[in-house]
């Protein structure tokens, strides 16, 4: 039997570093350890577990608050985070396409996260209209890039998103659950779009998305609020 040779006092931490038989592995497994703890704290998983714990189906509201006219419009209906794979010549079968994007018998690569929204814009109580829109997700190094989707392609990059716990002495909210938040600009033409967004975070599970853009412009002046929660039908 193996024993530690470190940390040996009652309360001690006893990690697996400390029941090798010299002290060089034991040493060496600790830096990795050690390593590993490091690469946590940095950020750079942060996208991965982001983009992971919102895959979905979600429901949605949306309120644009026009600034100049004290208007209020609403947008409310579905959105979709699917994963899905490039697919190979071989691949002739689509698996449970609805539940969780396009994967196919034998997917060859990953592909980014589609996100696909279906709503009612409702402009007024008698003016309504079906809408929609797509985006893909995609996790580079420490950020989450997202690009506008165009004619079932993917177009321009649209925002880079580098998300952090809202507090930096995180301690552990309700029921264990904690927001992660990131804010990130992109200017179309003369029209400067601030966005902001939350993830309510329980452990890898995402329970709650809340996306503010605030758009300014020659012509636009307007706040957009998206509270997105999980959708169970």
């Amino acid at each position: 039997d193996c024993y530690p040779i470190f940390n040996v006092n009652i309360g001690d931490v006893v990690l697996p570093s400390f029941y090798q038989a010299n002290e060089e592995i034991s040493e060496k497994s600790k830096q990795e350890l050690e390593t590993e703890f490091l690469r946590g704290q940095d950020g750079s998983r942060m996208p991965n577990i982001v983009l992971q714990s919102i895959l979905g189906k979600w429901s949605f509201e949306r309120y644009i608050m026009h600034f100049q006219t004290n208007k209020v419009e609403r947008v409310y209906g579905t959105v979709n985070y699917s994963k899905y794979f490039e697919r190979t010549s071989n691949d002739e079968e689509e698996i449970d396409g609805d539940l969780v994007g396009h994967i196919f018998k034998h997917p060859a690569k990953e592909r980014p996260v589609l996100y696909r929204e279906d709503g009612v814009y409702e402009l007024s109580p008698t003016q309504k209209f079906d809408v929609f829109r797509e985006y893909e997700y995609e996790c580079n190094k420490d950020v989450l890039d997202i690009f506008f989707v165009e004619g079932g392609k993917r177009a321009h990059l649209f925002l880079s998103l580098k998300f952090v716990p809202e507090t930096l002495s995180w301690n552990g909210g309700h029921n264990g659950e904690y927001w992660v938040k990131a804010t990130s600009d992109h200017l179309c033409i003369k029209d400067l779009y601030s966005a902001t967004f939350r993830v309510k975070l329980n452990g890898l599970s995402a329970s709650e998305i809340v996306i503010k853009y605030r758009v300014k412009g020659p012509s636009k002046d307007y706040e957009s609020t998206t509270i997105l929660k999980p959708s169970w039908s």
